[in-house]
């Protein structure tokens, strides 16, 4: 159960950490990076602040899975769906910048 909660916990800190330290360039060994948010600072910009959002809100609802069902499989599965799912919302927004 330590591990599942683990996830969620490094997914909070990951958020808050881009949330309250945002990378300057595109250089941070930190920042997301894709194709399109590296097309130019704002997207840059854009797509680090709402990656820090996502990472936060998801953190917290890993944590919830793993607190109630307490295996971590369920927990892996569920972060592999997250992973997925921040990428499409991130790209999708720049799409529509």
């Amino acid at each position: 159960m330590l591990e599942s909660l683990a996830i969620g916990i490094v997914f909070v800190l990951y958020g808050l950490v881009l949330f309250l330290i945002p990378p300057k360039s595109s250089k941070s060994f930190y920042a997301y990076k894709t194709t399109s948010s590296l097309k130019n600072e704002r997207n840059f910009k854009v797509a680090n602040a709402y990656v820090s959002l996502l990472l936060m809100i998801f953190g917290v609802i890993l944590l919830l899975i793993a607190r109630l069902t307490g295996h971590f499989m369920t927990t892996g599965i569920a972060t592999v769906i997250v992973f997925i799912l921040i990428y499409i919302l991130v790209e999708r927004k720049l799409k529509n910048l």
